[in-house]
């Protein structure tokens, strides 16, 4: 037998499916943490949607500005609106209560960054 390692291909761009970016904001009194929120919405999510939900959601935290509160959620095209409605169920941020509200959905990660940097 040949020691040769395989790798597994890539697939395509144009297998892959369409992504959507959630832009959305947390009102709550002070700044808070990623580490924080990215815990509390997925733990959220995975109280709402379960792990199979999620996986078919393809729910990646993107990032948060604390300073602004703002957070960038990536999901596929297909899941948008769920991913958008299971935001609304986050109720609390570590015990601090805080109340989502979605900014903008894009296609590209650029165009939201943008509107965070107004």
């Amino acid at each position: 037998m040949n020691n040769i390692k395989m790798r597994v291909k890539a697939l395509p761009s144009s297998q892959r499916g369409k992504k959507r970016y959630v832009l959305f904001e947390l009102l709550a009194d002070k700044p808070l943490s990623a580490a924080i929120v990215q815990k509390e919405v997925e733990k959220k999510f995975a109280e709402i949607f379960g792990s199979r939900g999620m996986a078919l959601q393809k729910l990646h935290f993107i990032g948060f500005y604390g300073q602004k509160n703002l957070g960038v959620l990536k999901c596929s095209l297909e899941t948008c609106e769920e991913v958008k409605a299971g935001l609304l169920f986050v109720k609390s941020i570590a015990g601090f209560p805080a109340i989502p509200r979605i900014v903008s959905v894009s296609g590209s990660v650029k165009k939201l960054k943008g509107l965070v940097g107004k």
